[in-house]
Order: C-alpha cells, then structure tokens, then sequence
C-alpha cells in the first residue's frame, strides 16, 4: 500500500459528501413524481432480540406499532430488546439535536406505558433498549443519544464503510430530502480499523484499481461522542448503533445557505486484519 496525504483524503472524504448531496434533489423529485425513492418508507428499524440483529423497513404505524408489539413479546420472554430508526425525520432529528444528551431511563408495570415511552424516544432519535421483569412485573428501558460510552471496547476492530446518508433540513426546519451513497456503487471501497492504543487506519481503494491508507487518531468525549479527522465531515459523531455487527455514526453540520445536514454512516464489522498502525 502507499501512503496517502492527509489533504487527499479529506478531500476523498468530502467528495462522498458532495456527491450524495448532489444527488438529492433529482432523486426526491423522483420519488415525488412516482411515490417512490428515498421518501416512501416512514422507519428503517434496525433491532436486536438478545443476539440477533435484524432490520425492517415500515411504511406506515400500524406496522410501527406491530413491529413494537413483537418486541415487547420478546422482552416478555426474558430477552433484552433494542431498537434504532435508521431513516432520519424531521422530529428525529430537532428533537435529538435540542434535547438532553444523557441517557433517559423509564419504568413501568403498564405494556401501554412502555409502549408509549417507545415510542417517544424512537421520535427523538435515540436508540432504545427494553426489558422485563417477570417476577416484578416491571418494564424498564434506557434511551440513548449516543452508545459510545455503553460499549467503547465494541468500536474496536476493522470496519467496512458501508454507505452515508446525507439529509437536508430547509430552514424551516422541515426534512426536504435524502440521499444514500454506497462508495462500491462507484468502484471504490474503504475501511476504517480502530485499535485499542487511540490509533485508527483508514485504508481507501480508489475506481483505478490502486489503494491508500492513512493513520490518526480516533478519541471518544465525554459525552460519548467519537471524534477523528478520517471521519467525513471533519466533526464530532454520535454512536447512535453498535452490535457485534454492525456500527451507525450521525451528525449535523451546515451547507452553503446554512441549511442543516444531516449526516448518517454505516458500517459493517470485518472478521480479518486490514492494516497495521
């Protein structure tokens, strides 16, 4: 592998930004015009029943709500279940964005109740995680805007970049659209390795059949939030996701009309070593 500069991969890392964001208006247009596209499904929900992960798109809240119903009678069963909304939203994202950042814990003996306060934490884009007590008859979640600091040890090891959505919030703070964009889609692919010491590899292979890698830093605040200057966006990024599997990172950050961006990474856990710091 060769070496690449640091100002080539950001502007790598800034050119998936620029290219998803280009792509969003003629694609919600499409969607408009044929009830299709990126607009069409309500909730991408991503969950774990114990240890398995699954992931369900919903259209509408009647499945929503049956989806929360089968999770609960999961949770009945004696397995701890956990949810995220994959597909940002204009309530998703003001409310996570303005609220409190600490995790919001709830208890109740009420199946409606907790449903209800589910439901609530799902609006404000956390990631949530239910329990039951069959002894007590006691319900209890924890809703979380950031995992980061529940499972820090879980971030290390080699990690596929997925794909990035970039959302646009007009300044009337309502959601105008969305774009995915997959780096395999234009030939490309990247991975990024995280290691215990702090250091963290990003190995980038380019269309022309080449590949480059780069090292920094990668560090987590004390609010839960991971920071590195490989990450797209040059920011701080919420944890909002992480199983054995799979990782999700959001953030915000503002375009040229100071409109808010929303930015959200996914990423898929590789089994073998892709570098070395």
């Amino acid at each position: 592998m060769k070496k690449i500069c640091r100002f080539t991969v950001m502007l790598v890392l800034s050119a998936l930004c620029l290219m998803a964001c280009s792509k969003q208006e003629n694609l919600a247009n499409e969607g408009n015009e044929g009830n299709e596209g990126v607009n069409n499904k309500e909730r991408v929900i991503v969950y774990t029943v114990g240890q398995s992960e699954s992931q369900r798109a919903l259209a509408t809240e009647a499945e929503w709500d049956a989806l929360l119903d089968q999770l609960c009678d999961q949770a009945q069963l004696g397995t701890e279940v956990t949810f995220y909304n994959m597909s940002p939203t204009t309530c998703h994202i003001g409310k996570s964005s303005n609220g409190t950042k600490s995790p919001i814990s709830f208890s109740t003996t009420s199946r409606d109740e907790i449903k209800a306060w589910m439901k609530e934490m799902e609006e404000q884009g956390r990631t949530v995680r239910v329990s039951y007590d069959s002894a007590t008859g006691t319900w209890s979640g924890v809703a979380y805007t950031t995992m980061a600091f529940t499972a820090t040890g879980a971030i290390i090891g080699n990690w596929h970049f997925n794909s990035l959505i970039v959302s646009h919030i007009g300044s009337n703070g309502n959601l105008q659209d969305s774009e995915l964009y997959v780096p395999e889609e234009n030939g490309g692919s990247m991975y990024y390795e995280f290691f215990d010491n702090g250091n963290m590899v990003l190995v980038f292979n380019a269309m022309d059949g080449t590949t480059a890698v780069d090292s920094t830093s990668w560090t987590l605040t004390d609010e839960g939030k991971i920071f590195s200057e490989l990450l797209p966006n040059g920011g701080y990024w919420d944890v909002n996701w992480i199983t054995p599997g799979t990782m999700i990172f959001s953030c915000t950050g503002l375009n040229d009309e100071n409109d808010n961006l929303y930015y959200q990474m996914q990423f898929d856990r590789q089994r073998k070593k892709i570098s070395h710091p």
